[in-house]
């Protein structure tokens, strides 16, 4: 089938089970993305989607005619490279914990979620729990948050030094704010040298260079997570990495002439975008599904389990792809979302591997009307059954670094 691209900034989800075949019919999706010039930025919490720069030692039985050119077309115009975020050894980057205020100084409704989704990052170093006491530390945090976006800006420093020295009018009037700042510039700074994420001794990444390349090919950055075993620290990482891409997203739109300038995907997405529960990055990763698109950014969700992923992710999504899963819970989840697409799925339990109902707007450049059922190709980059372990990832990160290095 052939999807059409625009559907691509409108995001995607797959919904399939383990054994399904998911990860490659990730992985053939960034490829095919990529031979159309669409630059992604992956996240691998699992090693299983840093082999995206390595070629096949011998070329796979069931590639199909064609894919041995399309596979040395990938190579020729693509550059794969593997970030380690909270590993030095490896190829390490560094985002700014706070959004560019700067950006959104003048958008009312845009900085106060800024300011929220900044505040709840922050929340267990500051002040964790929900006691009286710790809401007026929020309250001060955010008062002194709104003062810094719309007086100040800048660093993670910056702002640390204006909580340090609190002006009168940055602390909403509330007893005893300049003490209490200064409780909170301590507990800040007494976690920069213990967490990797807050590191402010090395420069923030431009994030145009996750999606940009000067080669002019067209760029995956993989983000391996090997550097932050902790759930909570990659969904702190991510927190950092949404805020980020939609601040910048916001000043650098996607032009008329090309209306998807970047994939975000994430697999697993029921761990950083949950159901019922809030996590660090859920409200920055549900802010950018609702207007990603308007910039240019599509998303891709995946999860082996729907019911725990959060149900407006699902709706945000234009492009749906469903696979062979076991649990009952999640056949009757996915039959009754197939259902609203004109299809009974009966078989989803007995799908087997690399087959998927798909449902798109548009698919073979015509109006869809109903699910396709579909066998995905197998990737276009290496995919053996075993995911990379630390060393292979370490090594592949340190190519990386010597590579972007060398271009930059």
């Amino acid at each position: 089938i052939q999807l059409d691209l625009l559907s691509l900034t409108k995001h995607t989800v797959i919904l399939a089970g383990s054994g399904s075949g998911k990860t490659v019919l990730i992985k053939r999706l960034i490829e095919e993305a990529a031979l159309a010039g669409i630059p992604s930025i992956v996240i691998d919490a699992a090693n299983d989607l840093s082999r995206l720069g390595q070629a096949w030692p011998q070329p796979p039985s069931s590639w199909r005619e064609g894919d041995a050119h399309k596979a040395e077309r990938y190579f020729r115009e693509t550059e794969t490279i593997i970030w380690t975020p909270g590993r030095e050894k490896g190829n390490p980057l560094y985002l700014s914990p706070l959004p560019d205020f700067s950006l959104i100084k003048n958008d009312s409704d845009e900085l106060l979620q800024a300011i929220f989704q900044t505040r709840d990052s922050f929340q267990e170093i500051i002040t964790p729990g929900s006691s009286s006491t710790a809401q007026i530390k929020l309250g001060i945090f955010v008062e002194a948050l709104r003062y810094f976006a719309q007086h100040t800006c800048g660093t993670l420093d910056d702002f640390i030094e204006l909580l340090a020295d609190l002006p009168p009018d940055a602390g909403g009037g509330i007893t005893k704010s300049a003490k209490i700042a200064q409780d909170m510039a301590d507990h800040i700074r007494a976690s920069l040298s213990s967490n990797p994420l807050l590191n402010s001794t090395h420069q923030s990444l431009d994030p145009a260079i996750l999606l940009h390349s000067p080669s002019k090919k067209t760029r995956i950055s993989v983000m391996n997570f090997i550097g932050l075993p902790s759930l909570k620290s990659q969904q702190e990482f991510i927190n950092q990495l949404a805020m980020t891409l939609f601040t910048w997203i916001k000043k650098n739109p996607a032009s008329p002439e090309s209306p998807l300038q970047g994939l975000l995907v994430i697999d697993e997405a029921k761990d950083f975008i949950p159901s019922g529960r809030s996590t660090p990055c859920k409200q920055s990763l549900n802010r950018l599904a609702a207007q990603a698109r308007k910039y240019g950014l599509g998303l891709i969700f995946a999860t082996q389990l729907p019911k725990s992923i959060d149900h407006s992710v699902i709706a945000n999504c234009m492009t749906h792809f469903y696979g062979q899963i076991n649990s009952p819970e999640s056949i009757n989840t996915i039959q009754d979302l197939l259902k609203q697409k004109g299809s009974s799925a009966s078989d989803i339990s007995k799908l087997g591997t690399g087959n998927f109902y798909v449902y798109s707007d548009k698919i073979n450049g015509e109006i869809s009307k109903s699910t396709m059922k579909i066998k995905t190709p197998i990737c276009l980059s290496y995919h053996p059954n075993s995911p990379m372990d630390e060393n292979a990832v370490l090594e592949c990160a340190q190519q990386s670094h010597r590579l972007f290095n060398t271009e930059n």
